[in-house]
């Protein structure tokens, strides 16, 4: 019998529907966004790991960097999760799935490729974010 391990996420931001944010956004924490960003989304490095959650009406055209995310709206760009992606029944990718731990549930759409990240690609992500973190 397999368990599932249930994964605890910490949300610091909430992004409303009626939000659209057009530019490129970076955060520390957890998000969770039921609105549209136009612009790449990257977490920055903080007390927790970055955590995206995107509702069913959420939209994000860019690209995404975080440790973890749950899809479950529309993406159109490339999305890289270092540690954990979850993609949910009503998700919409067009873009290609770099990750370290990946759920896919049944109804989720996605059009592009998915490759698992190795622990080396992992690190040289994190100390990107580590540069970015620095700068901002």
């Amino acid at each position: 019998m397999f368990f599932k391990k249930k994964i605890k996420f910490t949300i610091d931001t909430l992004i409303n529907e009626d939000s659209l944010i057009k530019g490129n956004t970076t955060y520390a924490g957890g998000v969770r966004l039921d609105g549209k960003i136009i612009g790449n989304v990257s977490v920055l490095t903080g007390k927790h790991e970055g955590t995206l959650i995107m509702g069913e009406g959420s939209e994000i055209r860019g690209n995404i960097i975080v440790h973890n995310a749950i899809i479950g709206g529309k993406v159109t760009g490339n999305i890289r999760a270092l540690e954990y992606i979850e993609i949910h029944p009503k998700a919409d990718i067009k873009g290609n799935i770099e990750y370290k731990a990946l759920e896919v549930h049944s109804g989720a759409k996605i059009l592009g490729a998915l490759q698992l990240m190795s622990n080396a690609v992992i690190k040289k992500y994190t100390k990107e974010i580590e540069v970015i973190t620095k700068k901002s």
